[in-house]
């Protein structure tokens, strides 16, 4: 396990935002899951064999790398954080199809974490399918946060963002897919995909990729993509 102190780089980073943005914006952080942590420790191949092979011994290690991430929660907390942007892996359709992996092993790291993140003012869920998609979205059902965020692509199928909401309860996060039009697209064809988005949108969304746009993509396309929606009148 980490010693606390092994935090106290982002923990001042975060420390450094809330101090010059919290009297104007939310302050969020980008906290990645333990089962996330793991697979960048260990190689995502040798933990997925791992857990196929001898679930149990890597119980242990997944119960220490989420008190990793527990300190680093209360760590920001302390400083102020107004919340999380949680994100989840290791339910996706390719990784333990077939099993009960994920809900035994996976889903109880991810959800304690939850607990800690809870007395935040705002987080949100963010179901990552940067690795790869998913066939189902009902295990995230009773993972909390005010807010959903997640690829709209399940499967053979394609969901709208209003299906997403109604079937998380909450509002939506997303609609655009980071590598598409906000990527590529010229100014006029990221303002009609945004149009066209907003348009069919529930009335609680807020518009965002569906994961961690690439870092070549230019400003001006996400601001571009934003200017649009904060002049879009149903």
């Amino acid at each position: 396990m980490y010693p606390k102190e092994f935090f106290d780089t982002p923990v001042r980073v975060v420390e450094g935002l809330v101090k010059a943005a919290k009297a104007d914006a939310l302050v969020i952080m980008t906290l990645y899951s333990p089962f996330m942590w793991a697979r960048h420790l260990a190689e995502d191949m040798v933990l997925a064999d791992h857990l196929k092979e001898n679930p149990e011994a890597v119980k242990k290690g997944l119960e220490i790398m989420t008190e990793n991430v527990l300190n680093l929660v209360r760590g920001c907390k302390r400083v102020g954080v107004d919340g999380f942007y949680a994100s989840s892996q290791g339910g996706e359709a390719f990784r333990f199809k077939g099993t009960d992996i994920f809900q035994k092993y996976v889903k109880p790291t991810d959800l304690a974490v939850w607990h800690e993140t809870q007395s935040c003012l705002f987080n949100i869920l963010h179901i990552c399918d940067y690795e790869g998609g998913y066939d189902d979205l009902t295990p995230f059902l009773d993972y909390p946060g005010q807010v959903v965020n997640s690829s709209l692509k399940l499967g053979d199928r394609t969901l709208t963002p209003k299906e997403v909401s109604q079937m998380f309860g909450r509002p939506f996060m997303g609609g655009m897919e980071r590598k598409g039009v906000i990527a590529t697209g010229s100014p006029e064809e990221i303002r009609q995909a945004v149009a066209g988005v907003l348009a069919e949108a529930p009335e609680r969304f807020i518009l965002a990729a569906d994961c961690t746009v690439a870092s070549d993509t230019p400003w001006d396309h996400l601001k571009t993509a934003i200017d649009t929606a904060h002049q879009h009148r149903k």
